[in-house]
């Protein structure tokens, strides 16, 4: 890895990455403080205990809004949560050649004495962060909600700290997917809308195979199927997320196989 091109990486994002984390700290605290309400509610708590079919796909499975773990477990899933996590992913690792090329920079970032593996690898350790950063204010904001509103403390640290390692797992992912993309892209918006669109896609596929029971064996092609918050901080499905180590592996391999051996011209 080149420790220039990772440090660079970052002091380019820094601004907008200090915005997204802060953010989503704010939102997870929100969106935890806003559930408590829940708890007091009996009038709805049928509905709240097991909602409609179609609010639990949304929200990548069963959803039981009535206890904390099923709070937080919605917070993980919420549309705005994976946006801001998203976010994350694709800023450094979308636009981490593509950006290059599209500027005319990659020659002369090329006729340094960096290799193209220890390039793009600088680019990935450096989304790996990004992603790393955004995910511990989200579960900062979390202890700090055990701490401050009425029984989240009944969450155990040991499950906010499963359920954000998975989340973690998934973004890193899609932050190596990303980078996949951008390793064969020569514009940076191009990379960003194709990213953002694999994202997009891979979210509709878990939210249909959940709620047609038709397509539900198209579950295994989304990545989104193998975290599933409210299973993993059960401590459930905890080997579901090797799929998503895997899937990161491929993609960052695959990426530096790909960038090695591409004409780079634009």
């Amino acid at each position: 890895m080149n420790v220039e091109v990772f440090a660079q990486s970052l002091r380019q994002v820094r601004k907008s990455l200090f915005a997204v984390g802060l953010g989503t700290a704010a939102f997870f605290y929100l969106i935890l403080l806003s559930s408590s309400s829940f708890a007091t509610d009996s009038d709805v708590s049928s509905f709240l205990r097991e909602p409609p079919r179609a609010i639990q796909a949304l929200l990548g499975g069963s959803v039981d809004f009535l206890h904390p773990s099923g709070w937080v477990a919605a917070g993980m899933s919420h549309l705005l949560t994976l946006s801001l996590f998203t976010a994350a992913a694709l800023m450094i690792a979308a636009g981490a050649v593509a950006t290059e090329v599209e500027r005319g920079t990659i020659d002369l970032v090329l006729t340094r004495p960096v290799r193209r593996t220890s390039f793009l690898a600088g680019k990935a350790v450096a989304a790996l962060v990004a992603v790393t950063f955004v995910e511990a204010m989200g579960f900062a904001s979390a202890l700090v909600a055990r701490l401050t509103i009425d029984k989240v403390d009944e969450v155990a640290v040991a499950d906010l700290a499963r359920v954000f390692l998975g989340s973690w797992l998934l973004f890193v992912g899609v932050a190596m997917i990303a980078l996949l993309i951008s390793a064969h892209s020569s514009l940076r918006g191009r990379a960003i809308g194709m990213a953002a669109g694999v994202v997009v896609a891979s979210f509709f596929v878990n939210f249909a195979a959940l709620l047609i029971d038709e397509l539900y064996g198209l579950r295994f092609l989304s990545p989104f199927h193998y975290f599933r918050a409210a299973e993993v901080m059960a401590g459930d499905a905890l080997l579901d997320l090797w799929a998503l180590v895997g899937l990161a592996l491929v993609a960052v391999t695959a990426a530096m196989i790909g960038f090695a051996g591409r004409d780079v011209r634009r």
